[in-house]
């Protein structure tokens, strides 16, 4: 299969938005004002699309394939509920050794199914129950023309976005038995949209009106995004997120296209290629060790040095890309290790 570097850098541009949503930084244009307000506001709204991104990715490379129910089992599921137990009990025996759980083995075996260890893992729960239905959209991806992928796209903006902006905005909705939301949940849309943005989507060029255009229009879902948020804080006194992934397909879809268009093989260097196959490859082993070794804990005392001096926002970009570096430089050994070579 044609190696697709894009899909590598869309990886790693979504682990670095995971660790700036678990950091301080995120939600922080709740104490800013002025031009910082709209960076970090603009950025705690796109971090947010990193799950979705990681789905695109994943429909990308999974629907146009076909495999036994056997072959899917065997190295897709099994994997990631290998990867579940192990993960969570060896950060289940970081707490236990802190002393913030009790040493019961067998209660942390028996909590798996319906309880997370740490938080941030639920995404692999997540992503188990897209493996478990490809069965079901492969064929349906396969069989999607060009123009129903556009048309998916359109009905989730439609009626995932500007419906719930009507009402908290303006108090304008639809009647709620005209309601197929459940199409829209991130296990089913996210791939398949990557799937059909990476088999359909065919500009080259970057600069064109038609991208301009695809750009401007995250700027128009962050200012309805922000109106709501605000709305919301007017009610109830405090920033939340309840509102702050409403028009996040927009933003999500373009970074994927931006990155298509960006990082084509032609204009990519066998070096560059050789980088983005490394690090990108190393990403799932960044999100793993997130409890252990992602920001915050001991590594924000990076921040805390740089914010006085370059202030805060700053700080914590700073911190995530060096905490992103040792992630990659330990995934990169654990993987030479057997037991971890085949999960990672």
């Amino acid at each position: 299969m044609k190696k697709k570097y894009h899909l590598e850098v869309i990886r790693i541009l979504a682990i670095l938005m995971v660790m700036y949503n678990h950091s301080a930084a995120f939600m922080s244009f709740s104490n800013q004002s002025g031009v910082e307000y709209a960076i970090s506001f603009l950025f705690s709204m796109v971090c947010k699309g990193a799950v979705p991104l990681f789905f695109m990715v994943s429909g990308a490379l999974l629907l146009g394939k076909n495999e036994s129910g056997k072959d899917l089992f065997q190295k897709r599921i099994l994997r990631m509920i290998l990867v579940i137990v192990i993960f969570s009990f060896l950060y289940y025996m970081k707490l236990v050794l802190k002393g913030e759980r009790p040493f019961a083995p067998f209660s942390f075996l028996l909590s798996l199914p319906t309880d997370l260890v740490y938080l941030p893992y639920w995404f692999l729960y997540s992503y188990l129950g897209v493996l478990t239905i490809l069965p079901i959209l492969r064929p349906l991806a396969q069989n999607m023309s060009k123009n129903t992928f556009w048309y998916l796209i359109i009905l989730q903006i439609l009626l995932d976005c500007l419906k719930p902006t009507a009402w908290v905005l303006w108090g304008y909705g639809l009647c709620g038995y005209y309601n197929f939301s459940g199409l829209f949940q991130y296990v089913i849309f996210y791939p398949l949209i990557g799937y059909g943005l990476d088999q359909y989507f065919s500009e080259t060029k970057f600069l064109t009106p038609k991208n301009i255009g695809r750009n401007l229009a995250v700027f128009v879902a962050a200012v309805l995004t922000q109106m709501m948020v605000y709305k919301d804080y007017l009610s109830v006194g405090n920033y939340q997120e309840v509102y702050l992934g409403t028009w996040l397909s927009v933003p999500v879809i373009v970074i994927f296209l931006n990155t298509k268009l960006l990082f084509q093989e032609e204009r990519l260097s066998e070096r560059t290629k050789k980088i983005l196959v490394s690090v990108g490859g190393c990403v799932f082993g960044c999100y793993l060790l997130g409890g252990f070794i992602g920001t915050g804990g001991r590594l924000d005392v990076i921040a805390g040095t740089l914010t006085p001096v370059t202030g805060m926002l700053p700080a914590y970009i700073i911190e995530i890309i060096i905490a992103f570096l040792i992630e990659v430089a330990v995934t990169l050994v654990l993987k030479k290790l057997p037991v971890f070579r085949k999960l990672l």
